[in-house]
């Protein structure tokens, strides 16, 4: 199936003025791949901010040209791939024109487009040109120095995102941590994965030595992977980062919800025989409101569901 729609979600009207069409039936019964198709699993939502990481080919059938679109996660949801479109037929500089419509489609809670990462290795340099000068697209990715020792220098003038021997294990590490590092309160990964096109690529990528030096087998592509991976380190950097990683924030939940659970126990089983209290004042104690997390000194996570940011979001 082309589209996929999680239960309990209205269907979404497709906004006239992209060039968005929605396919029937037929036409889906008269294509052979899921590519030129933009492949949708969860439609834009209100209060969430979205990454598009873009790989960019030359268009003439070898390599393929991906935009792939993620949603940041939150305390209640997982970073999930949610739109995909791919091609190996689209020149570089007409795939830019799809990304300004994907990018507008997808936009931040304060009206702006989704941020776009662009692999500038290639042809993604005159893409980002394209979408810059001729389209006026605002919102990119900012190149940033890992290394550099003065946190107000760390972020540069450049923008998008440039593959060399030292940023390609790191985008591959952190693509690898989030998809196998597992919530244990919903049962998703950190980083879902929807596209079957992607986990085909997965299924090729291999390597005999260290994971930064997985390539995909001979006559795969790897494409959709180097788009993924730059998607989520780019929403894995926008969260945070270096300080305490949202994977970390949402293990955490689980555990202060059975130390709530624990303490609630507890207090259920005080009684006068084992407390220095009277029967009577314990009976006072319990008609009063508690606040079980200021009862007991602890250093986990205080998730609090009113401290709610942009648009009802956790952020």
């Amino acid at each position: 199936m082309i589209l996929k729609f999680p239960e309990a979600r209205p269907t979404y009207a497709i906004p006239p003025g992209y060039g968005f069409h929605r396919l029937t039936v037929p036409e889906l019964k008269e294509r052979d791949t899921l590519l030129d198709t933009l492949q949708i699993w969860d439609y834009p939502r209100r209060g969430h901010r979205y990454v598009l990481g873009v790989d960019v080919a030359d268009g003439i059938g070898q390599d393929r040209s991906v935009c792939d679109v993620f949603r940041l996660g939150t305390l209640e949801e997982c970073e999930e791939q949610v739109a995909q479109f791919v091609s190996d037929s689209v020149p570089p500089r007409q795939f830019a024109y799809i990304i300004d419509a994907i990018g507008h489609l997808y936009k931040w809670p304060d009206g702006v487009e989704a941020m776009a990462a662009i692999e500038l290795n290639n042809h993604g340099l005159s893409v980002q040109d394209t979408l810059q000068l001729h389209l006026g697209y605002r919102h990119f990715f900012v190149w940033e120095v890992l290394d550099q020792a003065d946190p107000s220098k760390r972020f540069t003038t450049k923008l998008g995102w440039t593959t060399t021997n030292r940023t390609r294990p790191i985008l591959l590490d952190q693509l690898y941590t989030g998809i196998t590092t597992v919530d244990p309160l919903t049962g998703f990964s950190d980083c879902r994965i929807n596209s079957t096109i992607t986990m085909d690529e997965m299924r090729d990528f291999q390597t005999d030595g260290a994971l930064w030096e997985a390539e995909a087998a001979k006559g795969a592509h790897d494409d959709t992977l180097i788009a993924a991976g730059i998607a989520h380190y780019v929403c894995w950097r926008l969260l945070g980062g270096e300080s305490e990683p949202l994977a970390d924030r949402r293990r955490r939940r689980k555990d202060e919800a059975l130390r709530r659970a624990r303490l609630t126990g507890a207090m259920d089983r005080l009684d006068f025989r084992n407390t220095d209290a009277t029967a009577q004042d314990l009976k006072e104690q319990q008609a009063q409101p508690r606040d079980l997390l200021q009862e007991e000194e602890d250093d986990g996570l205080y998730y609090d569901p009113a401290s709610r940011g942009v648009g009802d979001t956790l952020y």
